[in-house]
């Protein structure tokens, strides 16, 4: 089958979501029902030791293009590693992923689709802190006085002004959030106003591209995605959605933002001694740099 003929490919990269994940499903086969082009959906599985497999294989007859995956002997594990291996399978024109506990429902995604449809952006990233469309552009000095703000905030009021999902998060998660968005951005110059949040879409050629030059198998990828963005310039907006905040089932924790932190080290040190380089493209992409070297600075 080419890629031609499916429009758009529904990635989930999980582990032991067996009590939230069949709901969500369930919301993406009406999602997919609803729309007159053939859409994929991808459930990468990190070898889920609970009841995980059986639900979501369930869903393999109602869903006409579908594809579970998980961990081939050698590969890594994470949820990185996770959307790596869904990204590189995919086969629609279009490649999105999302959090299994459907935070943001598949339905938001009609938000997305008109952005990248147009062929003005690469990537479209949802975001739970802005009222309105938000294109990126490089403003350090802006990006930082805007993190500061909000981690300010969350030390006075419990949680950012800007934070515009349904449910407050707890003063410790906004912290985390918050506090990681202003790090990324001293650090890594990423002037985003929401790097984390689970809902993305992406070209599929991007998305591709950036799997092939990742190395983090785990939630630091998406800190990699986006600086390997930036490098290369692709056009990147942020579109508001609406987000539950359902923190009693959210596996992120301080333990995990500390990974990330250390990640962004990786990161930095990646960037700096050139292993997101045009001179790495070739060993590490194949043919497919060719078509980002014009976008090379």
């Amino acid at each position: 089958m080419s890629n031609e003929e499916i429009y758009l490919t529904i990635l989930i990269s999980f582990y032991n979501e067996g009590p939230r994940i069949e709901k969500t499903l369930k919301r993406i086969d009406e999602y997919v029902a609803s729309k007159s082009y053939k859409c994929e959906v991808i459930l990468s599985d990190d070898k889920s030791s609970d009841n995980s497999i059986q639900v979501a294989k369930k869903f393999a007859d109602e869903i006409e293009h579908f594809e579970y995956l998980e961990p081939l002997p050698g590969q890594g594990k994470g949820k990185g590693a996770g959307i790596k291996r869904g990204f590189q399978a995919s086969r629609g024109k279009f490649v999105m992923f999302m959090d299994a506990d459907n935070s943001t429902d598949i339905f938001e995604l009609d938000k997305l689709l008109p952005f990248i449809e147009s062929n003005e952006y690469d990537i479209v990233m949802g975001s739970r802190y802005i009222k309105e469309p938000h294109a990126q552009r490089a403003n350090y000095f802006g990006a930082v006085l805007h993190g500061i703000k909000s981690v300010i905030e969350v030390i006075i009021f419990g949680h950012a002004s800007d934070y515009q999902a349904k449910g407050k998060q707890g003063r410790l998660r906004q912290m985390i959030s918050r506090g990681g968005n202003l790090i990324f951005t001293v650090f890594l110059n990423q002037s985003y106003i929401d790097q984390r949040c689970g809902f993305k879409l992406y070209k599929s050629h991007i998305a591709k591209f950036l799997s092939k030059l990742q190395t983090l198998d785990g939630f630091g990828f998406d800190t990699e995605y986006l600086t390997i963005a930036q490098k290369y310039k692709f056009k990147i907006i942020e579109v508001p959605v609406n987000w539950i905040d359902e923190s009693t089932n959210a596996k992120y924790g301080m333990k995990d933002a500390l990974k990330e932190f250390k990640d962004m080290f990786v990161v930095l040190g990646n960037n700096l001694t050139g292993k997101y380089s045009k001179k790495n493209l070739p060993k590490r992409t194949g043919k497919t740099y060719e078509e980002h070297i014009i976008n090379w600075d």
